[in-house]
Order: C-alpha cells, then sequence, then structure tokens
C-alpha cells in the first residue's frame, strides 16, 4: 500500500512539473488539459500556467472557484480577472481561501462591491489571519475609491468651460451622484470597520492604522495618534512612522 501510494505521488509530481513546464514554454493546450487532473496540486499549477501563457480564461478561473480544493480556490482567487466575482469567496468554509479572496479584493481597490462583505470578515471572523486580510483590503479600497472620487471632480472642472455651452445630458448627472454616495457608503462602512479593529489583535491594528491614516476623518486622525500610546511597540513604530514623530 505505502509503494502504492509512493508511486502515485511520483506520478502526480511528474504532473505537475509538466504543467509547470508548460507554462514556460507557452503550451496552453499541455496546462488546459491537466485543468482536470484528479490531483489538486495539477489542478493548480495548471491554472497558473496558462495564467504565465497569457491563455487563461475567465470561464476557467470561475470553475476553478468552485473546485473541492481549497488550494485550487486560492490560486483562482490570486489569478481572477477583474470581471470574475470574487465576494462569494469570503463565505468559504476554508479560511485560506477567505484570507486569499479578501487579498484579492483589496488589489480591486476602486471597487466599492465587497466591502460590506469584508467588513464582515473583518470584524467577526474565527480566523486572526482572515481578519487582517479583510482590515488591509477594507483600507485600500477606501484609498481607491477616494482617489477615484478625485478624478470625477478634476474632470469636470477642467471641461466646466465647454461643457457650459452644451445641452446637459439628463441620465449623467444622477448616475455620476448615485456612484458619489455609493463610493462615500463604503467608505463610511470602511472607516467604521477600521475604527473597531484598533481594538484587536496587534498585527490587526497595524493593519488598520495604515488605512486610518488615509481618511481626512478626526476620528480617524484621534486613533492614529492614540496608536502612538499603543501597549504594542510595532503598532506604535507604525504610528510614528506614519505621523513623522519618534516612538518610545
Amino acid at each position: 500500500m505505502a509503494r502504492d501510494d509512493s508511486r502515485a505521488e511520483g506520478e502526480a509530481y511528474a504532473r505537475r512539473l509538466e504543467a509547470v513546464v508548460a507554462g514556460h514554454r507557452g503550451e496552453a493546450a499541455v496546462a488546459k488539459r491537466l485543468l482536470d487532473d484528479d490531483d489538486p496540486g495539477v489542478r493548480t499549477a495548471a491554472l497558473g500556467a496558462l495564467a504565465r501563457c497569457g491563455a487563461l480564461r475567465a470561464e476557467q478561473v470561475r470553475r476553478a472557484l468552485g473546485d473541492d480544493a481549497a488550494v485550487v480556490r486560492c490560486r483562482a482567487a490570486e489569478l481572477a480577472p477583474p470581471e470574475v466575482e470574487l465576494a462569494g469567496l469570503l463565505s468559504d468554509p476554508d479560511a485560506s481561501v477567505v484570507e486569499v479572496a479578501a487579498a484579492a479584493l483589496g488589489e480591486r481597490d476602486r471597487d466599492s462591491g465587497p466591502v460590506e462583505e469584508l467588513c464582515r470578515v473583518a470584524g467577526g471572523h474565527d480566523d486572526p489571519l482572515c481578519r487582517e486580510s479583510a482590515v488591509a483590503a477594507l483600507g485600500a479600497i477606501a484609498a481607491g475609491l477616494d482617489a477615484e472620487a478625485g478624478a470625477p471632480q478634476e474632470a469636470a472642472a477642467g471641461a466646466a468651460h465647454d461643457a457650459a455651452a452644451e445641452p446637459k445630458s439628463g441620465p449623467c448627472a444622477p448616475d455620476s451622484a448615485a456612484a458619489g454616495a455609493t463610493h462615500e457608503a463604503a467608505r463610511g462602512m470602511a472607516l467604521e470597520m477600521l475604527l473597531a479593529a484598533m481594538d484587536d489583535r496587534p498585527q490587526i491594528r497595524r493593519r488598520a492604522l495604515l488605512g486610518l491614516y488615509q481618511f481626512d476623518d478626526d476620528r480617524a486622525a484621534d486613533a492614529v495618534r492614540a496608536a502612538l500610546e499603543d501597549r504594542d511597540r510595532q503598532v506604535r513604530a507604525v504610528a510614528g512612522e506614519l505621523l513623522g514623530v519618534p516612538v518610545r
């Protein structure tokens, strides 16, 4: 039995290697075939190989997000293009998948859609790594939404002279206002969660500080200043670096 297990493991390793090599050689057909392998490690390697080949498709990622193996779901979340929805993974039964999904959503830093679900993870997940990843994502998204809000305002100011002579298109202003309200609501939820996270573990407080520093808000500023007296030295160090002051 042990010999059979060892042989199966060796064969799976060979197929994983085949997938990796296919990615470096641009052999997308080989990688695509290995997406259906019995071994989760091979399927994971095949996803990465297709991505390296520039041949990974959204439908393949969506299929992998429903894989039985958590390691495959994790890799799919890491590689998912923007059009693939990931917020559902924040309810995955495997904590490693939730952690990776939250990190991936943080990289989509101008998408307010997952903020509510990220707040749920940040405030209530049993795994501290999941909470930390969600807190980091909320900070990134809040900063991204703030940057996005500034861009249309600058564009509108620059185009004001030309627009004054043109008839206004009715749907544009309401759509813009609705988007702005959605983003502001999402930033408000993120702020409340980041403030609450300052009562969590030290590594989570450090992540929360980085997010709070992005806000032009008195409560956020007070929380960053208060962190100079945090019981954890590394939290104090982050606050000191953000504020440009020495810490004890």
